[in-house]
């Protein structure tokens, strides 16, 4: 399965706007687009949920990854527009809070 996404350049960030759950077929290249931005070390990554229904352990797994790397030279990570299902898997999880969810 191939992962549906768009990168944009928003002044000193970078959005990545999911179009797909998370799962474990789609984490690993979630995980590629990710590493892809660190090349220009961003500030912040905002990994917009919009369209994504539900997130599995793997998903969360990317994103706990990126945020580690990111912390690696003061970089951010802000997980916006997620629906009230994914926000209730990020409590449940207890990274509400991390992930900077509004």
């Amino acid at each position: 399965m191939k992962l549906k996404y768009e990168v944009k350049i928003e002044e000193s960030a970078v959005r990545i706007i999911i179009a797909d759950d998370l799962d474990m077929h789609v984490a690993g290249e979630l995980r590629k687009v990710l590493r892809g931005t660190f090349t220009t070390k961003p500030s912040v990554v905002i990994v917009d949920l919009a369209q994504v229904r539900f997130i599995y352990s793997s998903g969360i797994a990317t994103l706990i990854e990126a945020l580690k790397n990111l912390r690696a030279w003061n970089g951010a990570l802000r997980v916006e527009n997620s629906s009230e299902t994914v926000r209730d898997t990020f409590d449940i999880a207890g990274l509400r809070e991390i992930l900077g969810i509004a």
